[in-house]
């Protein structure tokens, strides 16, 4: 078998037995019959092998000559046999709706043994979609660290962070009322709104914390920084909207990059920052009572292990988890 096929493959197909230099030029010299010897299916027959006692043998005494269709050339995909389609996306449609499609379509057509593997644009779409929700995972985990080590507490940036879900709402409402859909573009606007609609809620609690270091109780604290972090929160604002509005309604070639992501921060800083106003204060009541009355009951506990030892450092290891009295 392996003698037959050099020999077709050499004599039909042709090798390459040397090169040829001309003027600093390289070229391959490739050995094969003549094309009026081997275009034809009974061109075949009159070849020879040679045999391994060194005789010539002819082809049609050793092999049948049987003509039928096959393929031009095989094409592979993570070494399973593939068929490749190519297409663009309608007019009006989004990349995703166009894989979606596919899939729905693949599953109702392909018999059992066969899949749908993406690959090129659709490919990088999907994987950048994956990089994308793990950076706005690692994003999120980066920011409580970053709140909890400034306002040295782990209540308090789960407050700041509560202007988040508003904004991935208002983003959303956006693309919706304008009839855009979530793709890379849009999703790194969400990734720029985590970093934009925080600084409303820091700059409240901030100023709330300043007061209630200054002996203000809760409620005294929260109703006067409100009023006062409120000029700066809507300046802020109003600012980034205005800077966000030219790419959301330019026209043009590249528009359609530009006005997904500006359409997603116009409305994620528009609906976070009026909500915030309401929502943060209220979480900074909840959360601090509760604070409060934790630390009310520990130091009535503490207290009260005091008055039953007699001495505070009994007292302190009574209290303290490992520590016996």
């Amino acid at each position: 078998m392996q003698e037959i096929g050099d020999t077709l493959n050499s004599l039909i197909g042709g090798v390459r037995a040397v090169k040829f230099k001309d003027k600093g030029k390289r070229y391959d010299v490739r050995v094969r019959l003549l094309a009026s010897q081997r275009l034809r299916p009974e061109d075949i027959s009159p070849l020879f092998v040679r045999s391994r006692d060194g005789q010539l043998v002819r082809l049609t005494d050793l092999v049948q000559v049987d003509v039928k269709p096959s393929l031009l050339s095989i094409t592979r995909k993570n070494k399973s046999r593939a068929i490749g389609i190519f297409a663009n996306v309608a007019p009006g449609k989004s990349q995703a709706d166009a894989l979606e499609a596919v899939e729905k379509i693949a599953k109702r057509t392909l018999p059992e043994g066969y899949e749908v593997v993406f690959s090129g644009s659709a490919q990088a779409f999907q994987e950048s979609l994956k990089s994308l929700g793990f950076a706005l995972i690692l994003g999120l985990v980066v920011s409580y660290m970053v709140l909890a080590s400034q306002f040295n507490s782990f209540v308090h940036p789960v407050t700041v962070l509560m202007a988040l879900p508003f904004s991935f709402t208002g983003a959303l409402l956006a693309l919706f009322l304008t009839g855009k859909s979530l793709n890379i573009y849009s999703m790194i606007g969400l990734i720029l709104l985590m970093g934009i609609v925080k600084k409303n809620s820091i700059m409240l609690v901030d100023y709330t914390n300043q007061l209630r270091r200054a002996g203000k109780n809760r409620e005294e604290a929260l109703l006067q920084a409100c009023p006062v972090r409120l000029r700066p929160i809507l300046m802020t604002s109003m600012a980034t909207i205005a800077g966000a509005i030219p790419a959301a309604v330019s026209l043009g070639p590249g528009a359609e990059l530009r006005q997904p992501m500006a359409l997603a921060i116009i409305g994620g800083v528009f609906v976070s920052t009026f909500l915030t106003l309401f929502a943060v204060p209220a979480a900074y009541h909840l959360f601090d009572s509760w604070l409060g009355a934790r630390r009310e009951k520990f130091e009535r506990s503490y207290a009260e292990a005091v008055a039953a030892t007699g001495s505070d450092v009994a007292a302190r290891g009574s209290l303290e988890p490992g520590v016996s009295r």
